[in-house]
């Protein structure tokens, strides 16, 4: 996972620190309310960079005593940290300036330099972070690639959150850019400084649904969720190509990482067989699994007489 994830999260925390300092020059000499929730998303994504890094880090992590599954839900974990930290630093912040910009708007004079530097920042930042979302992009190409699904699938059901996280944050900065932009552009035409808090308001909307979103997906990998299906039917037409296997009785499986899976199944065997006869079998079935099905970490069988 870290090959595939690291690179993304990278480009991004490098982006967006230098993103958040930029909007929050431009955000004070301006008064932009819009602008301020910006530099305060960036911010927010700076840090979660640093939590998807600890996530990545810690996942990778040998299994002991005390894990003996392994740390692969770690990243998960650290995943659904900055799924919060996205509301509680980027949407409330975003929020509390478009609401107190609507309840007292005060007019800002705004010289040309002033504006120039402002939507100098935007058309920077603009341009770090579609350099970042197509890092990520990359990233899920490849992991759909792997799997054979399409990009839309991937997002939708992969259990590698932190490259999802990234394309994730990275999509509501670039929306985010175009409401600020958008607003103060609307505020210095109309003198009326409530498009400004209303552009605010939109990014705290579009933060508060990104953080949602990850953080739902983050919750079912959690609290233990299966392997997606085609996993499943993979593992079940290996033990099927087992002669002495009668039928699959029962087949767990949880995702215990990214690219591992726990599974526990219980067989009925076609005849009677002696105990060097059982555990020859048990030791084929895993060595088929680990070839056909890599994602298969840990195995726990349990064997049924005719």
């Amino acid at each position: 996972m870290s090959e595939e994830s690291k690179p993304a999260v990278l480009a991004a925390m490098g982006a967006n620190f230098a993103i958040a300092a930029g909007k929050l020059v431009a955000g004070v000499l301006t008064g932009s309310a819009a602008m301020l929730a910006e530099a305060g998303h960036s911010f927010a994504d700076t840090v979660n960079q640093v939590f998807l890094l600890v996530g990545i880090n810690l996942s990778n992590a040998a299994a002991d005593e005390k894990h003996p599954h392994g740390y692969g839900k770690e990243a998960f974990f650290w995943s659904f940290l900055a799924a919060i930290f996205i509301f509680v630093a980027g949407a409330a912040f975003s929020f509390y300036e478009g609401i107190r910009t609507l309840i007292h708007p005060h007019p800002h004079e705004r010289s040309h330099t002033e504006l120039a530097i402002a939507f100098g920042v935007l058309g920077m930042a603009f341009i770090f972070e579609l350099a970042s979302f197509a890092i990520a992009i990359r990233g899920l190409l490849r992991g759909a690639r792997r799997r054979n699904w399409s990009i839309v699938r991937y997002i939708r059901q992969s259990p590698d959150l932190t490259t999802k996280t990234v394309f994730f944050e990275d999509g509501a900065a670039l929306t985010g850019l175009a409401l600020a932009a958008l607003g103060l552009f609307l505020s210095q035409s109309t003198g009326d400084e409530s498009w400004d808090g209303i552009a605010s308001v939109g990014i705290g909307v579009v933060l508060t649904i990104v953080a949602f979103l990850l953080g739902l997906q983050a919750r079912n990998l959690l609290i233990g969720a299966s392997a997606g299906k085609e996993v499943r039917d993979a593992i079940d037409d290996c033990l099927r190509g087992f002669p002495e296997v009668e039928r699959v009785v029962r087949l767990l499986t949880m995702q215990l990482g990214a690219h591992s899976v726990l599974v526990n199944g219980e067989l009925q065997l076609r005849r009677n067989i002696t105990l060097d006869e059982a555990e020859d079998l048990l030791r084929r079935l895993d060595a088929q699994l680990a070839e056909g099905v890599p994602e298969v970490v840990d195995t726990f069988w349990e064997l049924r007489g005719p």
